[in-house]
């Protein structure tokens, strides 16, 4: 990790439910809460289902729940903020991941060389054997991979707090849901298992490679969730007012 981050986390006391932040030789202490169960199962089996995996996948783009906005803080801005949408993952616990990685990385090995559509099914099947078992799975993270290492990586060295506005929109319920997840990132560099896990679930349904500018990603995100806001919509009986 280099040395120059003026910020980073101190320490994780999952016990306890905490962790401390250190921003410019401060140390700040937040909650560690949970990721509430509908936006968790939305995430975990949104390839669930009887549908043909074309369907699924494409179900999955229209489903923004993978893809939330995530908001930092940016000081030399007029604004003061700045947005990036980034693809989200749950993140097995540190354990599983390093139980788990090779054989994720060895399947993803085995799909080159094939047509994409010919691997649909079996990347399909390989995304939810990962988050199958609940206990292997750290309910307290996301994860997400970095692409190119500029405004996003750049706020968040300075000041880790962050929001990741999550959406999720079921028309069979006629259902649309929203979260505000206020979280502390901590960067993670390649190497690092956790790196190796956001790389490989984040290439796994990659049908075509991003020009990156570099030959890997600059870094991965652990966002350790603080605080949950319900912002989903819902409707009320009665008459609306015109």
């Amino acid at each position: 990790m280099p040395d120059d981050i003026p910020s980073r986390v101190k320490f994780i006391d999952r016990e306890r439910r905490r962790i401390e932040l250190v921003i410019n030789d401060v140390t700040l202490t937040f909650p560690l809460n949970a990721i509430p169960d509908p936006l968790y199962l939305a995430i975990a089996t949104i390839y669930d289902g009887e549908a043909n995996p074309e369907c699924k996948l494409l179900r999955a783009y229209y489903d923004t729940v993978l893809q939330p906005t995530v908001c930092t803080s940016d000081p030399t801005s007029i604004f003061h903020f700045g947005t990036a949408v980034k693809t989200a993952h749950l993140s097995l616990t540190d354990e599983e991941i390093e139980n788990q990685i090779e054989d994720i990385e060895g399947e993803l090995l085995s799909f080159q060389g094939r047509p994409y559509e010919e691997t649909l099914e079996e990347r399909i099947e390989l995304y939810r054997r990962v988050y199958l078992d609940d206990s292997k799975i750290d309910r307290f993270r996301f994860g997400a991979a970095e692409l190119y290492g500029d405004v996003t990586y750049g706020n968040i060295r300075r000041d880790p707090r962050v929001v990741l506005n999550f959406q999720h929109h079921q028309p069979e319920k006629d259902t649309y849901s929203g979260w505000q997840v206020n979280c502390i990132a901590q960067i993670v560099f390649p190497g690092d298992p956790f790196y190796r896990f956001m790389r490989a679930m984040r290439s796994l349904f990659v049908r075509r490679f991003i020009d990156l500018r570099a030959s890997e990603y600059p870094c991965a995100y652990i966002f350790h969730v603080c605080e949950v806001k319900d912002k989903s919509l819902s409707s009320r009986l009665g008459f609306v007012p015109i």
